[in-house]
């Protein structure tokens, strides 16, 4: 019976010794910061007889500074109007840019 407990302390001795981590296995690598695709988003409808509205828009990440803490986006958006009782409108275009800051 004692040579049995002893070797069951000693059986849990060695696996809690190879289960024990090298040190390089404590430091993790930095992962990389996520690279978003271009973000795109449209709709459009109407009614019969009122014609079809429709507009596309997008923004893409430009720059972002070495921590992550600031970045610029570019954003644009093109909508128009075909159809209806006054015809086509003209093309609407917008072109902008955004500041993001993560505290």
């Amino acid at each position: 019976m004692q040579s049995t407990i002893i070797f069951v302390l000693l059986c849990c001795a060695f696996g809690a010794a190879l289960a024990h981590p090298n040190p390089e296995d404590l430091t993790m690598k930095p992962t990389p910061p996520p690279q978003y695709p271009l973000n795109l988003q449209g709709g459009g409808g109407g009614a019969k007889g009122d014609g079809f509205g429709f507009n596309v828009g997008g923004r893409q990440n430009v720059w972002t500074s070495d921590n992550g803490r600031h970045e610029i986006d570019l954003t644009g958006r093109y909508g128009q109007h075909l159809g209806g009782p006054y015809g086509n409108s003209p093309a609407s275009y917008d072109l902008g840019g955004v500041y993001r800051f993560r505290f």
